[in-house]
């Protein structure tokens, strides 16, 4: 039975990195779709998807089906709140609209995935970068995981919205902003709701969340840990490539402070977690 259970778990992480290369090729194609809305659409769906699935995937080896799932709709009320709130006062990103290419609602569904599965990663991450492995959370790491984690992803927002938006326009700011076309409110406005619903999730897993020893034995590896800063790390060379489809002071500039945020955090992490001895 043991066996069994082992070359399962093998079997397992194998469709994950195996999805996670595919994740990797899929970004290197959008490369030659960007001049193409059409192609573009497809491709960006497909991202998101494959991102999507990883998230689900690699967090329900922690926390379990029900776990992730609850997750799942506290990250889709607390963004789809604020999204229309944004869209229809200005507060807390400003005024913008999405462009009908993502879709015929107010808030696109593929942005509310997008939040869950960034928001995994970023969550994930954080959860390397403390140390904080396999341990259920408590005392002061319910509050300093999600001020982490908000801070994770919204780095990933500071490199892609002003290709999404200004270059792309997949959403359009009513007034643009100081930062490349983008309103600073956005960035701030972004650290508020992600803080918001990761520090829901805390206060939730702080009571709820249960380690049983078969699910610690599928998480307590490197390789588990290291998907997370392998993804990560992928969805920042994403917004690098972009200098090949549009060379210009954005797509540099977004390559540049991609280089020296999101890439030194997957850095950060996988260092870390190489370096543990026992993973706890």
């Amino acid at each position: 039975m043991v066996k069994e259970n082992l070359k399962h778990l093998k079997t397992f992480n194998k469709f994950r990195w195996s999805l996670i290369v595919l994740f990797l090729i899929v970004n290197i194609l959008l490369i030659f779709t960007y001049q193409n809305p059409n192609l573009l659409a497809i491709d960006s769906f497909l991202v998101t998807a494959i991102l999507f699935i990883l998230a689900v995937l690699h967090g329900n080896e922690r926390y379990g089906k029900k776990n992730i799932a609850i997750f799942f709709l506290i990250t889709w009320a607390v963004s789809f709140f604020f999204e229309n709130l944004s869209i229809a006062t200005g507060f807390p990103f400003g005024f913008y609209h999405y462009s009908p290419s993502l879709g015929l609602l107010t808030v696109p569904l593929i942005i509310i995935f997008a939040y869950f599965a960034i928001g995994y990663l970023a969550w994930t991450l954080a959860h390397v970068l403390t140390g904080q492995y396999t341990r259920k959370l408590e005392g002061n790491q319910v509050f300093v995981i999600p001020f982490i984690a908000a801070f994770l992803m919204v780095m990933w927002d500071l490199t892609v919205d002003p290709i999404s938006s200004t270059l792309q326009g997949l959403w359009v700011w009513t007034t643009p902003g100081a930062y490349f076309g983008v309103p600073i409110s956005n960035f701030f406005g972004w650290f508020l709701v992600v803080y918001l619903f990761f520090q829901i999730f805390a206060l939730y897993l702080s009571r709820y969340d249960t380690m049983k020893p078969e699910k610690l034995s599928k998480i307590s590896n490197k390789p588990y840990w290291m998907e997370a800063a392998a993804v990560y790390t992928i969805t920042a060379l994403g917004t690098i490539l972009s200098v090949f489809y549009q060379y210009n002071d954005i797509t540099m500039s977004m390559a540049l402070i991609t280089v020296f945020t999101m890439v030194f955090v997957a850095l950060l992490a996988l260092i870390n977690i190489l370096d543990e001895k026992k993973l706890s």
